[in-house]
């Protein structure tokens, strides 16, 4: 049975929620970085906030690459990407790899493995980059 990226996502954070909540009873908050292409992950992100909010965890929503910066960055605990957006600036990328690197949440969706076309260090974070279509 092939499980969609979005119930993956439901079921890792919830997993998490459930782990985080019972050993420390606080909410996980969540940066979801989308933009405005095809993929539609606004309305992905409106599936999901109603959904993950009463399991402890606040979603906001973003289409500001601008936001991957520290001081924003410092205020979520977990980073969703789902979204193709073809660059990113040293300082973002930088931002985003302490973000990781302090032990804060990665969750790329789908399309973000084609997204910061310009960043090895991001496509290795992802674990991949999106080749093409097709079998």
């Amino acid at each position: 049975m092939k499980t969609s990226p979005l119930a993956t996502l439901l079921i890792w954070l919830g997993f998490m929620s459930a782990t985080s909540l019972a050993a420390a009873d606080e909410r996980i908050s969540a940066l979801f970085l989308g933009d405005n292409g095809h993929h539609r992950p606004l309305e992905r992100a409106r599936q999901l906030i109603p959904v993950l909010k009463p399991r402890g965890i606040d979603v906001e929503y973003t289409d500001r690459v601008e936001d991957l910066n520290p001081d924003k960055l410092a205020s979520y605990d977990c980073l969703i990407v789902y979204a193709n957006i073809g660059k990113i600036t040293q300082a973002q990328e930088k931002a985003l790899l302490d973000f990781v690197e302090k032990g804060k949440g990665f969750v790329p969706l789908h399309c973000a493995s084609y997204c910061f076309l310009n960043s090895p260090k991001y496509i290795a974070l992802v674990g991949a980059q999106f080749k093409r279509h097709g079998g």
